[in-house]
C-alpha cells in the first residue's frame, strides 16, 4: 500500500475542493470587506488586525479582512499561481534538454543556464529582476513574475531530464533504433521519452512545492505579484497588495510574529501543508514507478 501516494493525494483533493466551493460556503466573506475599527466586548475600540474571535475565526489581517476567508478564496489563486509557473517552466525545460542533446550550441546555453541561476539561491535573482522599473511598474506585473519564476530555474530542470537523456542513451535498445536509423524526432518519441515520463511526473510533483516555497519567501521581503499604486499626501505613492496569495501573510512578520502571531502562523500552516503535499505525492509517485518498472 502506497501510504505516502494516498496521503498526498487525499490532501491535494481536499485543497482543490476548498478552491472550487470556498466562495460559496456560508462562512466566507466573498467581498472581503474591511473593518476599521471594531468595539470591544469590556469597552472602547481596537483598531486591526483583530484577535480570533466569533467574528473572525482565526483573527483578521491589517485591514480587518477576515482571515479564514481569505484564506480559503485565496486557495485558488495560490493553485493556480503555483501551477503556472511550473507549466511555463516545463514549457521550456523539456525542449531545452531534448535540444542540447543533439546541440552543442543548446548545451552551452544550458549549462551557462544552469550555473548562473544555481550560483546563488533563487530569491535573490528574483528580487534584482522584480525589482526592475520595467517589470515593478509594467500593467502585465502579474505576468512578468510568472515569467521570472518560471525562468530562474528553467536551466536546473532542463539539467535534470539532459542527464536523463544521456543515461538512457547507454541503454542497448537506444543503440538499436540509431542503427535502425530512426530520426531524432522518433529518437525522442519511442526512445527517450517513455522512460524520461515517470521521472517527469514525479519531478513536476516537487517542484509545485518548491515553487510555492519560492513564493512563500517572497512575501517576507514584501514583493507581492498583483499591486495597485496610491497617491499619497506627500506626493509619493504607495503600493498596496491586491492579492491573496497565501505569501502576503508574511508581511512584517518580524513584527507580527510577536503581537498578532495568528498572521504568519496562518501563511505558515497553508503553505507548509501544501508542500508536504506535494513532498507525499511525488514521494509516493517515485515507489509508485519504481514498483511497477522493477515488476516489469
Amino acid at each position: 500500500m502506497n501510504k505516502s501516494l494516498i496521503s498526498g493525494l487525499i490532501i491535494l483533493s481536499f485543497l482543490l475542493v476548498v478552491s472550487v466551493i470556498a466562495p460559496y460556503l456560508p462562512f466566507v466573506d466573498n467581498s472581503l470587506k474591511d473593518t476599521v475599527m471594531r468595539q470591544k466586548e469590556e469597552g472602547g475600540f481596537e483598531l486591526p488586525p483583530f484577535a480570533p474571535s466569533a467574528d473572525f475565526p482565526i483573527g483578521s489581517d491589517h485591514n480587518g479582512v477576515d482571515l479564514l476567508s481569505r484564506l480559503l478564496l485565496g486557495t485558488k489563486e495560490t493553485l493556480l499561481t503555483i501551477l503556472a509557473v511550473v507549466l511555463i517552466r516545463y514549457i521550456i525545460a523539456i525542449p531545452l534538454a531534448m535540444a542540447s542533446f543533439y546541440s552543442k550550441f543548446f548545451h552551452r546555453i544550458l549549462i551557462i543556464w544552469n550555473r548562473l541561476f544555481s550560483f546563488i539561491p533563487p530569491i535573490f535573482f528574483v528580487i534584482l529582476i522584480i525589482g526592475t522599473p520595467f517589470i515593478l511598474f509594467s500593467d502585465n506585473r502579474y505576468l512578468w513574475i510568472l515569467i521570472v519564476l518560471a525562468m530562474i530555474e528553467v536551466g536546473r530542470v532542463a539539467d535534470i531530464f539532459y542527464q536523463g537523456m544521456v543515461e538512457i542513451s547507454k541503454r542497448p535498445y537506444v543503440e538499436a533504433g540509431i542503427v535502425a536509423g530512426s530520426s531524432p524526432m522518433t529518437m525522442l518519441k519511442n526512445y527517450y521519452w517513455p522512460p524520461l515520463r515517470p521521472s517527469f511526473i514525479v519531478q513536476f510533483f516537487s517542484d509545485l512545492g518548491r515553487t510555492l516555497f519560492l513564493i512563500g519567501q517572497l512575501g517576507i521581503i514584501e514583493i507581492f505579484l498583483s499591486v495597485e499604486f496610491v497617491s499619497q499626501l506627500s506626493g509619493g505613492y504607495k503600493t498596496l497588495n491586491t492579492s491573496n496569495v497565501w505569501s502576503t501573510y508574511f508581511v512584517d512578520i518580524t513584527q507580527h510574529i510577536w503581537s498578532h502571531p495568528w498572521l504568519p502562523i496562518t501563511g505558515t500552516l497553508a503553505i507548509g501543508i501544501t508542500i508536504f503535499a506535494f513532498s507525499l505525492t511525488s514521494s509516493g509517485l517515485q515507489q509508485y514507478f519504481d514498483k511497477k518498472y522493477k515488476r516489469a
